[in-house]
């Protein structure tokens, strides 16, 4: 085990992508229970779940660069990286939709208010993929089982299991992760009202 986990600490992972020559990223939390590698068990079945299943549906003119985690709540510093060796880009030979536009997934705890509640945004929408803001149904299927290999992974119902690591909510109010339930894509598309260009 290259790269082991601590119990009971939160991480964070930032997936890379590359949109119009600009990179951007997805960040995600995690909270650890039990001792796992950090790149087998948790980076690298997420860039699966991605590679499998979104990137056929998204615009060539999005690369996904790899990802990162580091431990952000315990007192040990924890870094490691997947760079990704070969161009993983989009299956789809069209042009993307403008890099503030995202379809928008709904993440959800058992936590009430919108403490338990989060947003994680898709990005390089196929201009052929979407009508009228409206999501088609080639998208929303390949959004749905992208979120379900990630409920494979990550999710896990009470009690929860151990070891495992559990697909968070990172409350800005009380910083405090929450452990999602459930997840469900919107098929409007999404428009990131700020966003850091460089």
């Amino acid at each position: 085990m290259a790269n082991p986990s601590i119990d009971g600490v939160n991480y964070q992972v930032r997936i890379k992508w590359l949109l119009h020559g600009q990179t951007c990223y997805n960040v995600l939390a995690f909270t650890g229970r039990g001792v796992q590698d950090l790149i087998d068990n948790l980076v690298q079945p997420i860039l699966n779940c991605i590679v499998d299943n979104l990137l056929p549906v998204l615009s060539n003119e999005i690369t996904l660069l790899g990802a990162d985690v580091k431990n952000i709540s315990g007192s040990t510093a924890q870094e490691a990286e997947v760079t990704l060796t070969s161009a993983n880009t989009g299956g789809e030979s069209n042009n993307s939709l403008p890099s503030t536009n995202a379809a928008v997934v709904a993440l959800k705890t058992t936590h009430p208010g919108r403490t338990g509640r989060g947003r994680m945004f898709l990005p390089g929408i196929d201009e052929d993929h979407q009508a009228n803001s409206e999501l088609d149904a080639t998208f929303i299927a390949a959004a749905v089982a992208f979120l379900a290999c990630m409920a494979t992974a990550f999710i896990n119902s009470d009690p929860l299991a151990t070891p495992f690591f559990h697909w968070s909510v990172r409350s800005r109010k009380d910083n405090q992760l929450y452990s999602i339930s459930s997840t469900a894509v919107r098929s409007v598309v999404g428009t990131m009202r700020s966003r850091k260009v460089g």
